[in-house]
């Protein structure tokens, strides 16, 4: 699944970049978790094939792989939004119709609603830079989709207007917009909150010092450290706290922290409570193997009969929104109790949530983690 609502490539000192089916992906994305829902995905190998195939085919008034490009602005920075229309067709001159290709196994008749909302949208996107940039009052909006196992070609056209073309991406940017100043805003307040960050003990242990000065020095440095010292001799604050602060200069931007038993897993979550009651706001989160942290009544169900699946991206935007806003430290129990109000799958919710975290606890045993 794509997670392309990822916001932070830069691509120019000033400006900031983000694809259209990213933002497309992640703001109308609805629905079931159910993997089955969406059909098994070709490679990026065989969608480039497909597309060539069918752009072969098309008449020499169609213009091919059209890139397409807007600005607008975010949190007090400019960003671009970008991408590439699989076709553009022209009448007499002007453009009247976009052309998008989609693939995968099932048939066009199985394709769930939220699958079609999620195609055309990229379509009405590319509709409305169209038609800003050339004053066009209507196009069409045209999906070929291309069922791989059969190789069956469907076709369904709609006509789309300008003020609905208007309409629809302006809702879009709005709720994306909120987003990026959300993050943005938590962003803030967490490296002010670095730079503040005094150790939280009177005074350092014997080594303690000479440990966390190696960690800020590694990660100015940008090298690697290996070090070795027996329990007791405060490693996980010697290697948190410089960590922390380089934060909060910009010197860092995630922090991955792994553990190989529970016991020092807790520790490193003892370490953050702490941090957080000497003034540091940051969100972390421990990741809990799947087995460990599903619901007892999502055990021995299918997933398309598990609540908790049933209209998971419905739910999961408002129940992230809902604990990044309200806790912090996000453990094993508190994300349960927000995954149990939200209705969604404690396992899934905790991996969404961990792509917008800034540190991650993590037994090294269990390192699945959804692609950003």
């Amino acid at each position: 699944m794509v997670k392309e609502y990822e916001i932070e490539r830069l691509t120019t000192m000033n400006r900031k970049s983000v694809g259209i089916r990213q933002m497309v992906e992640f703001v109308l994305r609805g629905g079931d978790l159910d993997p089955a829902s969406t059909g098994s995905q070709n490679t990026a190998l065989e969608g480039a094939r497909i597309h060539r195939k069918l752009q072969k085919e098309w008449e020499k008034t169609t213009k091919k792989e059209v890139y397409l490009k807007t600005e607008f602005e975010a949190a007090q920075e400019k960003w671009l939004l970008h991408g590439r229309a699989d076709a553009l067709h022209l009448k007499d001159d002007k453009y009247d119709e976009v052309r998008e290709i989609k693939t995968s196994a099932l048939k066009f008749e199985d394709l769930s609603q939220n699958t079609l909302t999620l195609y055309f949208g990229q379509a009405k996107v590319y509709a409305y830079l169209l038609m800003e940039q050339n004053d066009l009052e209507q196009l069409k909006l045209s999906l070929y989709y291309f069922q791989t196992t059969t190789e069956k070609l469907t076709i369904k056209t709609i006509d789309y207007t300008k003020d609905e073309a208007t309409e629809f991406f302006e809702n879009l940017l709005k709720e994306f917009t909120w987003w990026i100043e959300f993050k943005a805003e938590l962003r803030s307040k967490r490296n002010i909150s670095c730079q503040k960050l005094s150790f939280p003990f009177p005074q350092y242990r014997q080594n303690q010092h000479e440990l966390s000065a190696a960690v800020y020095k590694t990660i100015y440095s940008h090298k690697r450290l290996f070090v070795e010292a027996p329990t007791g001799t405060g490693k996980t604050i010697s290697t948190l706290f410089p960590t922390i602060k380089a934060l909060g200069e910009k010197r860092a931007e995630r922090i991955f922290y792994f553990t190989a038993k529970q016991s020092t897993r807790r520790v490193a979550e003892e370490t953050c409570a702490l941090l957080g009651d000497n003034g540091l706001y940051m969100h972390s989160i421990t990741l809990t193997a799947k087995d460990k942290i599903t619901f007892a009544e999502e055990q021995d169900i299918a997933d398309t009969e598990n609540p908790y699946f049933l209209g998971y991206y419905d739910r999961i935007k408002p129940a992230m929104k809902d604990i990044l806003t309200n806790e912090t430290l996000l453990t094993r129990e508190v994300i349960e109790k927000y995954a149990a109000k939200h209705t969604v799958d404690p396992f899934e919710f905790s991996l969404d949530v961990s792509l917008r975290v800034v540190l991650v606890r993590n037994n090294s045993i269990f390192c699945k983690t959804k692609k950003a």
